[in-house]
């Protein structure tokens, strides 16, 4: 069957009218925004029942993603699965962007970001199948291609790492689809057992890609078996069974979760900020 995703709106960046010939830089983060809008397209007149301000949300503190960028952080974005959206410079600003990002990768990371991109780019390319992102996807990797024989410029590292986090987020969005179907699937005779679901919010800021996202919440009754539970929550369990009268229950509640992360490229730098903890519900259990 052919994937779906969730479907997100972008906003456009236009080329410029005039005869000045698009930088790398600019080239890259417009053809960036206009592939995470082929793949995540907001069908016309979809409701969204839930709306959220950012800055209402508690975030950690900002990060500066450049030459500078510690090594942790660095490996931590390699192997997070947290999703990770773009905020993209105001049109004022992007044309001041001049040679863009850069990093300033040690040879292993180096090494573990050209793996880890081509797999990324592999598996997308298959989960999409036949879709208009792909022809973007090519564009994309040309622009951010990294060379063996030399050790690439700091703007094409730069490049590759915003692209791998993009690549991130496609696949593990079109993953979760498939795990959701094949739950539903699995669960057709008992749908009302504990379990996730999709819960979409719309988040307020037009300059953001995606903007739309399924933060995810649980629903069904924890009853025998119960789902995941605690050894608290099997005690709680059985002396309701046996018809102890308690003022508390098992209930259906979220016990892992992944982050929301926000990368903002701007002019004057890009800065890995608005990373809300605890934001994405990735598994339910009785509680």
């Amino acid at each position: 069957d052919k994937e779906t995703v969730p479907a997100f709106p972008s906003y456009t960046i236009p080329v410029s009218s005039g005869a000045e010939k698009p930088s790398d830089a600019f080239s890259f983060l417009r053809e960036l925004q206009a592939f995470l809008g082929d793949v995540f397209p907001l069908p016309p007149g979809e409701a969204v029942s839930l709306r959220v301000q950012l800055p209402s949300l508690k975030s950690l503190p900002s990060l500066a993603l450049g030459p500078a960028s510690s090594e942790t952080l660095l490996v931590g974005l390699l192997n997070s699965s947290s999703p990770t959206f773009f905020s993209f410079p105001p049109l004022r600003s992007v044309r001041r962007l001049g040679r863009g990002g850069e990093l300033a990768l040690p040879p292993d990371l180096l090494e573990e970001l050209r793996r880890k991109l081509g797999t990324l780019e592999q598996q997308v390319e298959v989960l999409m199948g036949e879709q208009k992102a792909v022809r973007s996807l090519e564009r994309l990797k040309a622009l951010s291609a990294l060379p063996r024989e030399v050790r690439p410029a700091g703007e094409l590292q730069y490049r590759a790492f915003l692209l791998m986090l993009a690549l991130q987020t496609v696949s593990q969005a079109y993953e979760i689809q498939r795990g959701l179907r094949a739950a539903r699937a699995g669960q057709a005779s008992e749908s009302n057992i504990c379990r996730v679901q999709e819960h979409y919010m719309q988040l307020e800021t037009y300059v953001l890609s995606p903007c739309r996202a399924s933060i995810k919440k649980c629903t069904g009754v924890c009853s025998f078996p119960l789902h995941n539970p605690t050894n608290h929550a099997v005690v709680i369990f059985d002396q309701i069974q046996s018809g102890a009268l308690l003022d508390s229950s098992v209930c259906c509640v979220p016990v892992a979760y992944d982050s929301l992360r926000v990368v903002e490229l701007m002019d004057d730098g890009t800065t890995l900020s608005h990373v809300k903890e605890n934001m994405f519900a990735k598994e339910c259990g009785c509680r």
